[in-house]
């Protein structure tokens, strides 16, 4: 049977004929439709930098922060030119409460919508602008901030921020050998291990390369599973190392761990002192030093190159039958150690830095029958 228009137009109207032009809403239609009813969630006023009084608001993410823009505009020409510039309400000629500056995002009124996180945002403010209470700068600040001073300067062009930065850093991942105390490896006291991850990161960043060879050294001594997955920054993004630098510790640690096994059997050379004044005494006791080191793996197979040695010679010639020349010049071999590995430190994490260790010399003492 042939179907004529009219009855398409019964079809039509008939309520119990579904229409398959149309459809139903499903949940997440519902679930989009509320959200846009809601509109955007309002960012929350941070608990450090929230002045009443305050003339420019910062939204990062989902807080904002109400600071006086003059510290800003005076120590970051980012910010100068950016806060410069006529606003739409200007360049329309309106005046009043209608021409307070929205924010393009639909929040609140506001100045500057930055792309940072909140905590990077929160520790450049700590180094710029005061906040609700006063503050005293930590002796010792820890990575978050130093990061986020040196990511955030060089962003918005804050030099003596970022070098003040660089210059902590350099302070503690020394490049001058006798500068290092030798009892930890060299990094800042609040800091963790993990952390030189990220200052690898941010010398290469900056091009300061001087920082590399102490922090790349730091690296190789992480545990592996540590050192390939990295640590979790204030606001849960990742910090890892490069590939490039990642198989640059991986080579270091192998590296490392050769220069301290030869190291120690330099160390333990059976010359005597040319004055010793017991060697037939002193001659078995540095035979036997040599010999027991296979009982002492910590000594020989370590990557901490900067320990053990003195510990180990004071313990196994406890009642010092050594005489004080050959004492003395087993100390001196040992200083020499350190400073052969330190100078060729950037050769062994596998990089090239000018001018390092240029202040060392050879760490050389006569040693006469005067010393005993």
């Amino acid at each position: 049977m042939s179907t004529t228009a009219a009855d398409t137009h019964e079809d039509q109207d008939d309520p119990s004929t579904p229409n398959l032009t149309e459809t139903e809403p499903t949940l997440v239609d519902e679930t989009e439709a509320s959200k846009d009813l809601a509109g955007p969630t309002s960012p929350r006023p941070d608990d450090e930098f929230w002045l009443e009084d305050g003339n420019l608001t910062l939204i990062a993410g989902d807080v904002e922060f109400k600071v006086y823009k003059g510290p800003l505009m005076a120590n970051s020409p980012v910010f100068r030119d950016m806060l410069s510039l006529p606003q739409p309400s200007e360049l329309n000629g309106a005046t009043g409460p209608s021409s307070s500056i929205q924010c393009t995002c639909g929040y609140a009124p506001a100045l500057v919508h930055v792309s940072d996180s909140p905590e990077d945002l929160r520790h450049l403010l700590r180094a710029l602008v005061p906040g609700k209470t006063p503050r005293v700068a930590p002796e010792d600040p820890t990575f978050h901030a130093i990061a986020a001073c040196v990511r955030l300067g060089h962003k918005y062009e804050i030099d003596h921020v970022v070098q003040r930065s660089i210059d902590y850093l350099k302070k503690h991942f020394v490049e001058s050998y006798d500068s290092w105390a030798r009892v930890e490896p060299p990094r800042p006291p609040a800091f963790q291990g993990v952390h030189c991850i990220g200052v690898v990161n941010l010398a290469r960043m900056m091009n300061a390369d001087a920082l590399l060879p102490t922090a790349l050294m730091n690296c190789c001594m992480l545990d592996a599973p540590e050192l390939a997955n990295g640590f979790a920054r204030e606001d849960g993004t990742q910090e890892k190392l490069s590939m490039e630098d990642l198989g640059r510790c991986f080579l270091g640690r192998a590296n490392l761990m050769q220069a301290n096994t030869l190291a120690t059997l330099n160390l333990f050379n059976q010359a005597l002192a040319t004055d010793c004044t017991r060697r037939d005494v002193c001659g078995p006791v540095f035979l036997r030093l040599l010999d027991e080191l296979r009982n002492h793996e910590k000594v020989v197979c370590t990557l901490d190159w900067y320990k053990y040695w003195s510990d180990y010679i004071d313990n196994r010639d406890d009642d010092r039958r050594l005489c004080a020349p050959c004492y003395k010049m087993l100390l001196e071999r040992e200083k020499q150690q350190h400073r052969d590995i330190w100078k060729k430190l950037p050769e062994l994490m596998g990089i090239t830095v000018e001018g390092w260790a240029a202040d060392l010399t050879p760490a050389v003492v006569q040693v006469t029958s005067d010393d005993t």
